[in-house]
């Protein structure tokens, strides 16, 4: 249907799961890519004509050089989809302050870093969308992986904060705050507990990667032009607030 058609998107953490639907969705619908991985770039070589750049957002110097990139590969930039980010479930008592820094550092102040940046040129050129990708945790909180929750509540905040700030620069922000979704970050925790996780979710299964994808895609068009500071939980009904 092309309703990216020559949209400038900048996707991180392209390379498998969530990130990787997105990038196949966007592509489907005429999107000129910018897609990012901190590893295995090999796994983006296949979407054609797509700008292709290492990320690690815990380093700035890379976030400066991929917004530079993309500024001069297309001249501009109309979507951010902030996918990149970790997980991982530690105990509590157990979570490290190095652990501690590495969420923060690549699952907020990195995307925090990213989108500032990229608010300023969608601020020059009058106009773009900005996505976020939370997490159900970010709002029910999880006492397996409360760090990650943490950072997750507040990538929720910032969106909200922005979109304030934005909508008169005609800059939307929103996020998708995915639930329990096969992919590889996962897998673990599926394989353990399955059934126990389907049997909390009203539709009562898990969720798939395509879906997200889709209404990442709902929020990046212009579908959505009167939506702005809100966050789309992707869930089969596990997060009603």
């Amino acid at each position: 249907m092309d309703r990216l058609k020559d949209k400038v998107a900048i996707i991180t953490g392209a390379s498998r799961g969530i990130g990787r639907a997105i990038a196949e969705v966007f592509q489907s619908e005429g999107a000129r890519l910018v897609l990012t991985a901190r590893e295995n770039l090999s796994a983006l070589r296949d979407f054609k004509g797509a700008k292709v750049i290492q990320l690690d957002l815990s380093n700035k110097k890379q976030i400066d050089t991929l917004v530079a990139e993309a500024i001069k590969v297309f001249s501009r930039i109309d979507i951010l989809v902030n996918n990149a980010g970790i997980f991982k479930q530690t105990s509590f008592e157990l979570i490290s302050e190095e652990e501690l820094d590495s969420f923060l550092n690549v699952d907020f102040k990195g995307t925090f870093l990213l989108t500032q940046r990229v608010f300023a040129q969608m601020k020059k050129q009058g106009a773009g969308k900005i996505i976020n990708i939370a997490s159900g945790a970010g709002k029910l909180g999880s006492s397996k992986a409360i760090h990650y929750a943490a950072v997750k509540s507040a990538l929720i905040s910032l969106t909200k904060s922005l979109a304030k700030l934005g909508g008169s620069c005609n800059i939307w922000v929103n996020a998708v705050a995915p639930g329990f979704i096969e992919t590889d970050m996962i897998s673990a925790m599926l394989k353990e507990r399955r059934e126990r996780i389907e049997e909390s979710i009203p539709l009562k299964r898990i969720g798939k990667a395509d879906e997200v994808a889709r209404a990442v895609l709902f929020l990046a068009s212009n579908e959505s032009d009167y939506i702005s500071g809100q966050t789309l939980c992707v869930d089969g009904g596990h997060c009603m607030i």
